[in-house]
């Protein structure tokens, strides 16, 4: 006769993982991320003139594609209350604008989540949904921990391993603040559409759309942006002046098997 199995006590939730603090800066570069150019061009602040100084980020422009980006890019961080509070608010509009496109996704990739804000606030609206997050940092691990995601992922979209694993699995993509922050935002939007299932929809949120991928000189939205998802096979679903742009893959979108936005495969 066996022994009787002790009672099990109450189930302890699993520690949440420590993260170590994030640069401020990333590295800096010597070309442009769009288009790859080195022409490149400081615009100076008259009214801060220490942002020059060495290890500060500057505002530079691209003189061949006109895209303008920080050199070197800031880090995703901590930041004031008042802020988050305004990201809050921005992710709730975001959330309602996907909602009226999409009312009934089954699976969401949050790419660059951080924290897992936005689908901590967007689960208010998708109760349903299945929300993944994936990071370059372990923050998403954090998040898992604490149930803002279902499943975190720690790298980038254009790593091999996780384009194989995640291709054609998500109904929703979505990139907050993400291409400005990222070395090659063209690789990592091609990357966020392999991950799409057709039909899928692409949901990316800008900070400044005058200063991410503008390819036409007095340009005021992301034209770049719009004129790049639409050679990859997608149709727009908002308009021009938004700092907002949703895309809907369409079933003539074109199959990618191995990752060609890699560096590697680059001629």
């Amino acid at each position: 006769m066996s022994a009787p199995s002790a009672p099990s006590g109450p189930s302890v939730p699993p520690p949440v993982p420590h993260v170590p603090p994030v640069p401020r800066y990333g590295p800096r570069r010597e070309d442009c991320p769009w288009c790859g150019s080195r022409r490149l061009r400081t615009r100076p602040r008259r009214e801060d003139p220490s942002r020059a100084a060495p290890g500060r980020s500057v505002l530079e422009r691209c003189l061949d594609c006109r895209h303008a980006f920080r050199n070197p890019p800031p880090t995703p961080g901590p930041e004031h209350p008042l802020v988050r509070a305004g990201v809050r608010l921005r992710h709730g509009l975001a959330a309602r604008a996907m909602l009226r496109r999409c009312p009934d996704p089954e699976s969401w990739l949050d790419v660059g989540t951080g924290d897992a804000d936005f689908p901590h606030t967007a689960r208010a609206h998708f109760p349903y949904t299945s929300f993944d997050g994936l990071d370059p940092s372990h923050r998403v691990l954090r998040a898992r921990a604490v149930e803002r995601v279902e499943e975190a992922f720690v790298g980038r979209l254009t790593d091999p391993h996780i384009a194989a694993r995640l291709r054609a699995r998500y109904d929703v993509v979505s990139l907050f603040h993400h291409l400005e922050r990222v070395p090659d935002p063209r690789a990592e939007l091609r990357a966020a559409l392999h991950v799409l299932r057709p039909g899928g929809h692409l949901l990316v949120d800008v900070a400044d759309p005058r200063r991410l991928l503008v390819l036409t000189p007095g340009a005021s939205h992301p034209a770049g942006l719009r004129v790049e998802l639409a050679a990859q096979g997608c149709t727009m679903l908002t308009g021009t002046r938004t700092h907002r742009v949703i895309a809907r893959k369409d079933a003539s979108a074109p199959w990618y098997p191995s990752a060609p936005w890699a560096p590697w495969h680059r001629p």
